[in-house]
Parts: structure tokens; sequence; C-alpha cells
């Protein structure tokens, strides 16, 4: 069969770069290209570029929308050498495949990728096979490659990611609404978990029903109306509403007659798919995400009113809410830890060498390391320095307590 199938593979399905554009670091982006042949070809070179692939939506031609310029293409591959000028690779089939690695250094400062109304930012990887010939001279293959951004670590940005959430509201002296949650940073593809609490102030309040939405709006800093306002938009990205009805009449209302709390939960949706962006606030566009907590009130006089609390929050990759730790020592590498694994209740068994050279075992006891006293039962004379350690003698009958 005649084909040419080159493919990307890459060490990682994304690029995070960590901190803001004037502090991040440049991360690699590595991987190789298997080329996989049905007939011998010609190639001359082989290059992969990284570079941007922005589509814009202009509402006027003197407007510019958000857009970036990055391009980067390195030769994996070239025959510039050769006295012939390209060299002749055999057929490979399906067994085998030829592989040419890569490697990226992705400036800090590089945009995120963002898909709005006023354009899409996207990176991606562009191999190109470069062969001579009769017919087809050149054969692509594109893989699109995410870039996100999350928050250097010890940077004020991480420790606001940490921040709970808590915001109350008083409606005439009659409601108090109320929303609480355990932090107001969120990762896409999960849920986001909220308690709202209704707490009446007045008897004769109602409720019909209350519910959650998530909104985001985006702000493009290069675009105007024609008021001089920066142009932005706004949809509401998932919502969740709840009717509320009476215990023991499922056709009336619930009666606010004591502080009534409900656990409500969102499905965010997966970034990948465009439905939510990250928040981000750079120089051409600013993302941000609002979370509306909706109740439906119904007064003495039965008149509806819809009452309303927001707070801002924040749509981050998952990588930016997992704390990464340094390695724990594990147990028995230190001294102390190996002097209790090899004691016994009673001694500990050491070996020494006698004067003729040969190996002999003797008992003695375990040096004074602390005392576990019980003073309930009177036993706190300094006598019982010697005892074995508390992880092999219980304390029984009493507080347990370290002495000096």
């Amino acid at each position: 069969m005649l084909y040419v199938r080159p493919e990307i593979v890459t060490d990682t399905s994304s690029v995070v770069l960590r901190g803001l554009p004037f502090e991040a670091s440049g991360e690699t982006l590595s991987g190789r290209v298997l080329i996989r042949l049905g007939y011998p070809l010609k190639v001359k070179r082989v290059t992969i570029a990284f570079q941007s692939s922005d589509s814009r939506k202009q509402q006027h031609r003197r407007q510019n929308t958000i857009k970036s310029n990055t391009a980067m293409e390195l030769d994996i591959f070239n025959a510039a050498d050769n006295q012939a000028g390209y060299v002749v690779w055999p057929a490979t089939y399906r067994s085998n495949a030829k592989e040419l690695p890569f490697l990226f250094t992705i400036p800090g400062n590089t945009h995120e990728s963002v898909r709005t109304a006023f354009g899409n930012i996207a990176y991606e990887l562009k191999v190109t096979i470069h062969t001579c010939g009769f017919g087809i001279n050149s054969w692509t293959r594109t893989q699109r490659i995410p870039v996100y951004r999350v928050p250097l670590e010890g940077s004020g940005w991480a420790l606001s990611l940490t921040d709970s959430m808590c915001v109350q509201a008083d409606w005439l002296g009659a409601v108090t609404l109320q929303m609480v949650g355990d932090c107001a940073a969120f990762a896409d593809n999960s849920m986001l978990y909220t308690r709202a609490v209704v707490r009446p102030m007045k008897k004769g309040q109602m409720l019909a029903d209350v519910g959650m939405r998530l909104c985001e709006k985006v702000r493009c800093k290069n675009l105007v109306d024609r008021f001089g306002d920066l142009r932005s938009s706004q949809h509401t990205v998932c919502e969740q509403m709840q009717k509320v009805y009476n215990p023991s009449d499922s056709l009336q209302m619930l009666a606010l007659d004591h502080e009534q709390y409900f656990d409500l939960a969102l499905d965010i949706p997966s970034a990948v798919a465009g439905r939510i962006q990250y928040s981000m606030d750079t120089a051409s566009i600013c993302v941000t995400h609002e979370l509306t907590l909706v109740a439906t009130i119904v007064d003495p006089h039965k008149n509806a009113h819809l009452l309303k609390i927001s707070a801002p929050v924040r749509i981050v990759p998952k990588t930016a809410l997992e704390a990464s730790f340094a390695e724990l020592p594990e147990y028995s590498k230190s001294c102390f830890d190996r002097l209790l694994l090899v004691s016994s209740p009673r001694a500990l068994e050491l070996e020494h060498l006698d004067h003729n050279g040969d190996s002999s075992t003797s008992w003695c006891s375990p040096p004074p390391l602390v005392y576990y006293g019980d003073y309930d039962n009177g036993a706190s004379d300094n006598n019982s320095m010697s005892a074995v350690p508390p992880s092999y003698q219980p304390v029984f009958g009493g507080r347990g307590m370290l002495v000096a």
C-alpha cells in the first residue's frame, strides 16, 4: 500500500506554565515523531513546529481581537549533508516505525489557550516531511496542545486558592441568605459543592425554590463599544434549581419557621470541550466566574420575591489544587526508629566481638529515651527511666505523661 503516516507522540498531553507571565520560567515539551511508510521515500528533511492557530471573529476591520503569534520550528532530520540532497527511507509498513525525538522550551510568557466569542487562541504541533520527486512533496500532521497556567507554589495567587467562601445578605430584615463553601477555587470537570442557608428573621415567610448557577464573564480589552466601554459577554455555564415543598403536604411551599439549609452541587464541564474557560486576566482578555445563589421567597401577602447573592470564584486546572508535598521520610529511616524496631519489651539484643574475634550475643537494657509515668498508680519515681519505649509498653490505669 502507498501511504505515509506521521504520528506525534508527546510525553505530556498539555503544557502547564507555573507562575504569572513575568515570573514563570520556560516549560519543556518533549516527545517523538513516528513515521510509517508503505513504500520507499526520498526524504530531504523533517521539521516539527510548535505554533499558534487562532481563529478571529472581527466585528470591524479596524478592530483587533485576541491573538498569539507564537511560532517555533525545529529540524529533527536534515539530509543537507548528503551528496544527493536526500536519503531514501525504506518501507516500514505497520510493524516498525522510524522514531525522531524532539524537545521544545515553551516561554513562560506564552498566552494560555482560550476560546471565547472574541476569538480563540490554540496551540498545535505540526510535523512536515519534505520529500523530492514527482507528486506530493510534503506530508503534514498536526496535534492540538493546550497551554494552561497554574500559580507558583507559595505565591499569593496559590494561597488565595485555599480561601473559604462565606457570603451573607439580609433582605429587609425578614430573611437572611448565606452561601458557604469550603473553597473559592474549583477545578474543571469536577463537582462544585455549596451549602445554602435560609434563615427567617420574621414570621410568615415561605420558601418556593432555591438554586445555584455558575456564570462566566469574558471582557475583551482590545474591543470597545460606541460608548467607549470594553466589550464583554456573559453566559451561564451550569445551574441547578430545586423546588421546595412542605414535608407534610407536597402541594404547599415550605414555611420558614426555622433555619433551613440545602446542600447543592453543580457539575462543572471540562475546559477542553470549550464549554468553560479557566479564570485569567491577561493584557488582552479577562475571564471571571461568579457563583450565584437564587431563592424565591413568598411574603405573608402572597407576593413572590427573587433573592440573589453572588460571590466570585476561580476555575483552575486540577494541578493548581493538588498540593505538592515533599517526600516524607519513611519509617525505619531514622536512627531512633531502627532502635525501636530491633528492641524487645525487656531488653535490646546486641552483637559484639569478644577479645578472640568471635561474635557473641549479649543482652543489655535499652537507653533511657523517654519515660511514660502512670501518676494514678504512683509510679512516678526516676528509677523507671530505663523502661522500654512507649510503643512496646502501654500504660494502663491512667494517662501517660512525658517527663523530661
